[in-house]
């Protein structure tokens, strides 16, 4: 379905791998609203705009993926100036953030595995230049419509919208991000199936979309259990052997994720281990105040009926945020 041209912001871009021009559609921002939320916390919005149908910028020639904050587009030397001016000026603004936390007691979480996903290194650039087949395979349904991805996104194409996710996780794997981000972005890609199988009414177009949400989920839960793993006090290790790094992640994100591996494992049908997150978010939660209490509340409700599915009431306020998620 094509929507109204006024709704996107057109932003020439220029691909950082295969170094040719394209125009990028933004979604403006205020033309959607959080309505509610589902079992694995998935937002809903309110009218028809959503925004997980445009959050990932792809090049039509070379097919690299990645959310805006990620796509590190080529910069100009004016470009390059203005923002090494820019970080300078932010470092200083957080080390005084910093300060003054740190004498009320408080804690600023930096997320340091983002801010390495904000820049390309030649490295990624060449590893990404040769993983443009597998992403050309991924797209081939895409490719096949004859008209450029980008085009594609802002007529509301929905094999556009599922896929985008997809090819942005392979972008990541390439540039080696961690577990917690390919958990969340094989998360949006569940949740985008599952808007798309909500807009159809086709019954194979439907179980088609209910299908990449199965894998997308089960591919989601992999990562962020090994997420969760990580924050634990003790060490704990893949099935090779190797130690899990630790991240030391907000307790409200933590809570988050459990929450979200709960409801993800309750939708795929495996009960056992969503109530064992519910009982950690339950249990582990003594004095819980604000974000981390709606966990805890929703997640006896959860424990208390087995077949809550969705429409969950929306927190009143939200963890420490990455916008996106």
């Amino acid at each position: 379905m094509a929507l109204n041209d006024k709704l996107f912001l057109p932003k020439p871009t220029v691909c950082p791998i295969c170094e040719k021009n394209f125009t990028r559609f933004l979604i403006r921002k205020k033309q959607f609203s959080l309505d509610k939320r589902d079992i694995d916390y998935r937002p809903v919005y309110l009218g028809n705009i959503n925004p997980r149908f445009f959050n990932i910028c792809i090049c039509p020639h070379c097919y690299y993926a990645a959310e805006d904050k990620y796509f590190c587009p080529v910069m100009s030397i004016e470009d390059m100036r203005k923002k090494e001016l820019l970080d300078s000026h932010r470092s200083q603004w957080d080390a005084a953030s910093r300060v003054r936390a740190a004498s009320s007691g408080q804690q600023i979480w930096k997320d340091a595995e983002t801010e390495k996903l904000k820049e390309l290194t030649p490295g990624n650039i060449a590893i990404l230049r040769k993983i443009t087949p597998l992403l050309e395979k991924v797209a081939a349904n895409l490719i096949q419509k004859e008209k450029p991805i980008n085009e594609l996104q802002k007529d509301g194409d929905l094999d556009a919208a599922v896929r985008s996710w997809e090819l942005a996780a392979i972008c990541y794997k390439a540039r080696k991000a961690n577990h917690r981000i390919l958990g969340y972005t094989y998360l949006n890609a569940a949740w985008t199936a599952r808007d798309a199988a909500e807009q159809v009414d086709d019954p194979q177009a439907k179980e088609r979309f209910k299908a990449y949400e199965k894998a997308y989920l089960t591919e989601a839960t992999s990562f962020l259990t090994i997420t969760n793993m990580a924050t634990s006090v003790e060490d704990a290790f893949m099935p090779d052997g190797t130690r899990i790094p630790k991240e030391n992640i907000p307790q409200s994100r933590v809570f988050e994720i459990m929450y979200i591996l709960a409801g993800a494992y309750r939708l795929l049908g495996k009960m056992e281990e969503s109530n064992k997150y519910l009982e950690q978010i339950i249990y582990g939660s003594q004095n819980a105040s604000g974000i981390i209490l709606w966990f805890v509340n929703q997640a006896r409700e959860m424990r208390q009926d087995e077949t809550a599915m969705k429409n969950l009431p929306i927190p009143q306020e939200e963890p420490e945020e990455d916008e996106d998620y």
